[in-house]
């Protein structure tokens, strides 16, 4: 899978860009403000259908514009395709494959599948729960169609449970009859055993490749690995379903009191270690950026696994803060990758960097 061309008509800072990518290592640089995150973001779009970077749709719109417009074209398996990701202020969002209107946005996941990195995720991703089960869904929805339908509805499921919690708390009321929630809570159940049974092997298969990668970057002794935590206390996945069940049982009362679902997937957490102890109160912003880079890194080697192809790798201002050690073993890791495209502010050594295609963004 390669990302050959990309248009921007408009996104962001760019009235107008069209990039073609001429080789599969690619730099692109330049001043900071002209645009170089952004061309990732874009990228991003059109392998997830929204901002990697939590942007809301509306911001990507250029100052007085009403809409932004991007479209791709890529190769995978010696064919060429065609994406395309709209969005207007008043049309809503749209994708297209091949000039095809997809029936929903969402569906353009599994087509051009990318692992995004910028620096502002090691702050967000590596402090809040809520943004590692973000950076897992998303890993797990590139791949995995069902993955993504199960998120969905365990969601929507999710959400009119907690409409009926919400209802209960105005009323201050502590009855709600087993009529009105169990048909949620049996859902809402088994669709949480299957969210979590499916993070559960996407973690056996990354702890191997992300504390090998760690090892390369960190060859003082250093060690890091991987853990899922459950609202529920650990139980074989075989009787996760009923687990969750009962807890939501348990939980009720409390639930009435703050009107909304205290237990299931939606409140579970991936843990980053660091030599044992909790890499977010005890890594360093250099520890913790490593950490997320091997994290990137093992989920290409994971999609090329489970895809059979590799993704696109999008690193954005990767080299900041790493010595140089550090950025050589990351030169040498992505010589594996069919493609890449880094950025960086300013133009690095060509000895450094003799297989990358060089893009500079001007004003």
């Amino acid at each position: 899978m390669q990302l050959l061309e990309l248009w921007l008509k408009p996104f962001r800072n760019f009235t107008s860009l069209h990039l073609c990518f001429e080789s599969s290592h690619t730099l692109v640089f330049g001043f900071n403000g002209r645009g170089k995150s952004n061309v990732l973001e874009a990228i991003s779009y059109l392998s997830i259908g929204k901002s990697a970077r939590g942007a809301k749709d509306a911001q990507a719109v250029p100052h007085k514009g009403d809409f932004f417009d991007i479209r791709g074209l890529y190769g995978v398996e010696s064919r060429t395709k065609k994406m395309r990701l709209f969005f207007g202020k008043k049309e809503g969002k749209k994708a297209f494959l091949d000039d095809n209107a997809l029936p929903r946005v969402a569906d353009i996941l599994g087509h051009f599948r990318t692992v995004h990195f910028s620096p502002e995720d090691v702050s967000l991703v590596l402090r809040f729960p809520a943004q590692r089960r973000r950076m897992l869904d998303i890993l797990l929805s590139q791949c995995s169609a069902s993955y993504l339908r199960d998120l969905q509805t365990y969601q929507r499921v999710l959400q009119q449970r907690n409409s009926l919690l919400r209802e209960a708390k105005k009323k201050n009321s502590t009855q709600l009859s087993e009529a009105e929630l169990g048909p949620w809570d049996s859902q809402l159940a088994n669709f949480g055993a299957r969210i979590r049974t499916a993070r559960f092997e996407a973690l056996d298969i990354l702890r191997g490749p992300f504390a090998a990668l760690y090892d390369r970057f960190s060859p003082t002794g250093e060690t890091s690995n991987i853990r899922y935590k459950g609202v529920i206390s650990e139980c074989k996945a075989e009787d996760f379903e009923q687990a969750l069940v009962e807890e939501l049982r348990r939980k009720r009362s409390q639930e009435f009191h703050v009107g909304h679902t205290l237990c299931g997937p939606h409140r579970d957490d991936v843990f980053f270690d660091l030599n044992g102890q909790s890499a977010d109160l005890y890594a360093s912003e250099g520890q913790l950026k490593t950490i997320l880079i091997s994290w990137k890194l093992a989920e290409c080697t994971y999609l090329a696994q489970q895809c059979g192809q590799q993704p696109v790798v999008l690193l954005d201002d990767v080299f900041s803060e790493l010595d140089q050690a550090r950025i050589s073993v990351l030169l040498e890791v992505v010589r594996e990758f069919n493609q890449v495209v880094i950025t960086t502010p300013q133009e690095l050594d060509a000895r450094t960097t003799s297989q990358f295609e060089q893009i500079r963004l001007e004003a």
